[in-house]
């Protein structure tokens, strides 16, 4: 490799947390080459990247500079965990371009990461539990309904109604629609913890508060050779991983893992590895405290997809499912933002707001709507019109509880930039290929209008980032129902 002379003056530096090892790190020059073949990265212009090689260590240098504008300068990549990076230039600070610089990079990393995933074997302890795990694709759809702060809940409860109602009148017992529509929404709403927790076979409690995470990369694109030609040997050596990490309470190094790799056979060398133990009860248990509430019932979902919910009708019914793809994908820090911005929704009360909200559409529609408008039961377009409505309404209501969720998750934990990272890494392939979050332009509308409970990532980012920790929202909720509907209004200026 090549070596670096003359250096510009440094004018900013930042780093960026990944979850890949040194050995992965490594590949990150080539992928920059082969995935950047135009020279360019969103916004930002690119040219000569060279991989190099140091007594400071590996990194990668190319030229950069804003698209639109004459700065120059000189990025450094240093591929280690954490990722750090300098920007040095003889023209001074560009805080506008080292702000997008820092956005651009993380969504490359992002990206970088996930194709780092095809080649990489994930093998996951709890100890105290007698089973291991492999992140898997496959999730149950049931589960997804109760994953997402109950709106799917809610509106399934609607369609639950019509059906009732309709199957209801047909045995000429209509007037008892409304007593037994109730009673199955309440059953369902005072099962969602159950219900979404149930096949997770991993538990998380005071005694077994620990999830440990293998991770093995494999020669690239030949995960599935590797895992069909070692299988045999994969099994044994979990087998021998999980008897070390269930009678050893400290860190194991990566060099061990490689060495039980080799006793069953199987080619491995340390800089493979990556071991990561994550103690979500204490992290559960710590983010519960500043919120003032119990620990909720915590279950582990082997879904690789980074996301968590709160589910339950009541603060003492609940549970909080976290996949093992955000412990994967974020650090302890982002997850605990993660955890507090579910823990909000319960401390809040919105499973009972919700379920109320639902209760008095449906008196409204039976005993007032359709009375006095019968046309609507009798002209399908009507019908169709009127449901679609009431669901934008019931998602466009949870904005304004997801807006709340976060200011107040970073208020009370006091860390609005690590809230907005986390949520930067859980969707950044949709912030850049749906949301134009890096190169904004055009109206933005449509993404509003979407039947999707959450405002627009890039209108949830950017409201954290702008948060003034010295004068706070005083009335979260009604500061978030302003930003919405102020960002709505908005969407369709041209930025």
């Amino acid at each position: 490799m090549p070596t670096s002379d003359s250096q510009p003056e440094l004018v900013h530096s930042f780093t960026i947390d990944t979850e890949l090892s040194h050995s992965q790190l490594k590949s990150f020059p080539k992928f920059i080459r082969e995935h950047m073949a135009f020279g360019a990265l969103p916004g930002i212009k690119m040219s000569d990247p060279e991989a190099y090689a140091s007594t400071g260590g590996h990194y990668l240098e190319f030229k950069s500079g804003p698209q639109r504008k004459p700065y120059e300068c000189t990025v450094r990549v240093y591929l280690e965990r954490p990722m750090k990076v300098e920007v040095r230039s003889s023209m001074g600070k560009d805080a506008e371009f080292e702000k997008h610089l820092e956005n651009v990079l993380l969504m490359v990393i992002q990206f970088f990461e996930e194709e780092a995933r095809k080649s990489t074997l994930y093998v996951a302890f709890m100890p105290g539990s007698p089973r291991t795990a492999q992140l898997r694709q496959r999730t149950s759809g049931v589960r997804n309904i109760f994953m997402g702060n109950m709106i799917s809940l809610f509106l399934l409860s609607i369609l639950i109604g019509v059906a009732v109602f309709t199957l209801m009148s047909a045995i000429g017992f209509a007037v008892y629609a409304p007593i037994v529509m109730i009673g199955l929404m309440l059953t369902l709403v005072l099962s969602a913890g159950k219900i979404s927790s149930f096949g997770s076979p991993w538990k998380i409690t005071s005694g077994s508060r620990e999830v440990v995470i293998v991770q093995h990369q494999v020669p690239e694109g030949a995960l599935q050779f590797y895992v069909g030609e070692y299988r045999e040997k994969i099994r044994v050596a979990k087998q021998n991983l999980f008897a070390m990490f269930a009678g050893y309470s400290g860190d194991i190094k990566p060099e061990t893992i490689a060495e039980e790799f080799v006793k069953v056979g199987i080619p491995a060398d340390k800089n493979d590895f990556l071991v990561r133990r994550v103690d979500v009860y204490s992290m559960v248990e710590r983010v519960a405290g500043k919120f003032n509430l119990s620990v909720p019932t915590i279950v582990i979902n082997h879904d690789p997809r980074p996301n968590a919910a709160a589910s339950g009708f009541t603060k003492q019914l609940a549970t909080m499912i976290i996949t093992m793809g955000l412990l994967v994908q974020l650090d302890d820090e982002e997850i605990e933002l993660v955890i507090g911005h579910e823990l909000s929704h319960l401390r809040s009360g919105d499973p009972i707001v919700l379920f109320s909200l639902v209760v008095a559409e449906y008196f409204a529609r039976v005993y007032l709507l359709f009375p006095q408008w019968a046309a609507l039961t009798t002209i399908p377009g009507l019908w169709i019109l009127y449901l679609i409505g009431i669901f934008w309404a019931i998602f466009f209501f949870g904005k304004f509880l997801e807006s709340r969720a976060d200011l107040e998750a970073a208020l009370i934990m006091q860390k609005p930039k690590v809230m907005a990272e986390s949520l930067k890494k859980i969707g950044f392939r949709r912030l850049v290929l749906e949301e134009r979050y890096l190169e904004p332009g055009g109206s933005r509308l449509g993404e509003w209008l979407k039947m999707d409970p959450h405002p627009p990532l890039y209108f949830r980012i950017q409201r954290l980032e702008s948060l003034d920790l010295a004068n706070p929202p005083k009335h979260p909720f009604l500061s978030s129902v302003r930003a919405v509907t102020s960002g709505l209004v908005n969407s369709r200026k041209v930025p």
